[in-house]
């Protein structure tokens, strides 16, 4: 690990051993929107403390996706309504904005812990830990774990764990094939395979799992490709009809933003979708397109090489004008 980790992994550590009540439940807040990090750093962080002999749950602000079933972790899934007086830790995410109808349970803590790796967030404090250098949330809260168990001397790591944590990483890594894949990153993997990982199983689940109604859907929304600035913007818009017509759900497409990327030429892929009333908007870049900067133009943000908004709907038209601004103010990048 490297020192500035184990730093800040030691005072994470210290800020959550000094939270620890045995009549307090913790809740874990993760974002709206769930992906294989947030999920994994979440329910990760929920079986260890549980381990620890704490109550631990995660405040899920969706339905669990059907690819991340494999995980086995419905039993830490919980509402934080039903557990109103409870100490709230955030991973992967640091503003109640962005945690669905969880999101004003959070805001009630005036200290939370917060674990987080996006550049776009602004924060300080001695429960706060973001790294935008690490690969993931769960890589970081793995490191926090590690330094619980030397402080406590208790066996907290177990398969579950394990598993959790290696789904963030590879989710967040694109299966170790992104820049943020770093030598610490491959170290940390391989010591959650020793505790039972399996990048086989999480990434057959995670990418290459499919039903026929997505597997239709989004071979559909990719006739629909476009491209811009001499090929190096490619956008892709998808509506609700399109998913509807197929009965498939709008993660059909989820790994449609990196998948454009891969085109040769392609420098931005922006992937806009019709969503729960909003239009969800992807973006991802190869080598010098700053994505959270652009994306904080929108009210969102993320990381450099990916990062993604939404705006309210209005109308079926609303797709195409966002799609059209976003394209007009890629291109003055370019």
């Amino acid at each position: 690990m490297k020192t500035e980790y184990r730093k800040d992994a030691v005072r994470m550590a210290d800020a959550i051993l000094a939270k620890c009540d045995k009549e307090r439940p913790f809740m874990i807040y993760i974002h709206h929107r769930v992906d294989g990090d947030c999920i994994g750093a979440g329910c990760g962080m929920a079986e260890a403390l549980r381990r620890m002999g704490y109550q631990a749950w995660v405040a899920m602000p969706d339905e669990l996706p059907d690819n991340m079933d494999f995980l086995g972790i419905e039993d830490l899934l919980a509402s934080p309504a039903d557990l109103p007086d409870h100490i709230a830790v955030a991973v992967d995410c640091s503003e109640g904005s962005r945690m669905g109808i969880c999101g004003e349970f959070f805001e009630k803590d005036e200290d939370p812990i917060i674990i987080d790796h996006h550049v776009s967030v602004k924060k300080e404090g001695n429960n706060i830990w973001i790294n935008g250098d690490a690969s993931s949330a769960s890589e970081l809260c793995y490191y926090v774990i590690v330094a619980l168990e030397a402080k406590t001397a208790v066996t907290i790591f177990n398969k579950r764990i394990a598993r959790c944590f290696l789904t963030g990483i590879v989710t967040d890594t694109g299966r170790f094939t992104y820049t943020n894949t770093r030598p610490e990153t491959l170290i940390t993997a391989g010591e959650l395979l020793e505790l039972g990982g399996n990048v086989t199983e999480i990434s057959y689940n995670l990418y290459d799992r499919k039903t026929k109604e997505n597997f239709r859907a989004s071979a559909l929304v990719r006739t629909g490709i476009r491209f811009y600035c001499d090929g190096k913007i490619a956008v892709v818009t998808a509506s609700k009809e399109d998913f509807n017509r197929f009965g498939a759900g709008d993660d059909a497409i989820e790994e449609l933003p990196s998948e454009l990327r891969d085109i040769d030429g392609v420098e931005l892929s922006v992937v806009l979708r019709e969503t729960e009333g909003v239009i969800r908007c992807n973006l991802r870049s190869n080598s010098y397109f700053d994505c959270s900067v652009f994306a904080e133009e929108f009210g969102g943000g993320g990381h450099k090489r990916a990062a993604g908004f939404t705006v309210p709907i209005t109308s079926p038209e609303d797709i195409s004008r966002v799609a059209g601004e976003v394209v007009t103010k890629a291109s003055e990048r370019f």
